[in-house]
């Protein structure tokens, strides 16, 4: 059965702290169009809130520490 491995990472290639690696088994045979659409959006409803939490608790650890004046993971890259 095919599978999506994801790894967030940074702009530089490094993996998010406490970010863990995550595989998502695709569900069905995955041999036509459409149980390839089916597969595909199944995955993407049950990674895509998962990854979003990630990167909401990651940019939150970074707000708060900014507020208290401490350094949390790389700063974000500039505009």
């Amino acid at each position: 059965m095919p599978h999506i491995r994801l790894i967030l990472q940074d702009d530089e290639g490094n993996p998010i702290p406490r970010a863990e690696e995550r595989i998502y088994q695709l569900q069905g045979e995955c041999e036509t169009l459409d149980q390839i659409e089916q597969a595909t959006e199944k995955f993407k409803q049950q990674a895509l809130p998962e990854i979003e939490h990630s990167l909401l608790a990651r940019a939150q650890e970074r707000f708060v520490a900014n507020a208290r004046g401490e350094k949390a993971g790389p700063p974000p890259p500039a505009s």
